[in-house]
């Protein structure tokens, strides 16, 4: 049986989070079950793209480096 939570949050925080779960594939309903399963219990078998995510800002800086030059 699952039920429904409903939340508000910020404009910018839920584009960040359709962004990030689009970068990796995976739905809102499911990154926030694992970030919520992650918070009570401090374990979750997810990957939250973390990796992915800190290896796309690291090329985005080293663009807008290379083209402020």
């Amino acid at each position: 049986m699952s039920r429904t939570v409903s939340a508000r949050i910020p404009n910018d925080l839920h584009e960040e989070l359709r962004q990030r779960c689009n970068l990796i594939g995976e739905s809102i309903n499911d990154f926030v079950k694992a970030s919520i399963e992650f918070a009570l219990f401090n374990t979750v078998e997810f990957d939250f793209g973390d990796e992915v995510a800190d290896e796309l800002d690291r090329q985005r800086e080293e663009f807008r480096e290379n083209h402020e030059k």
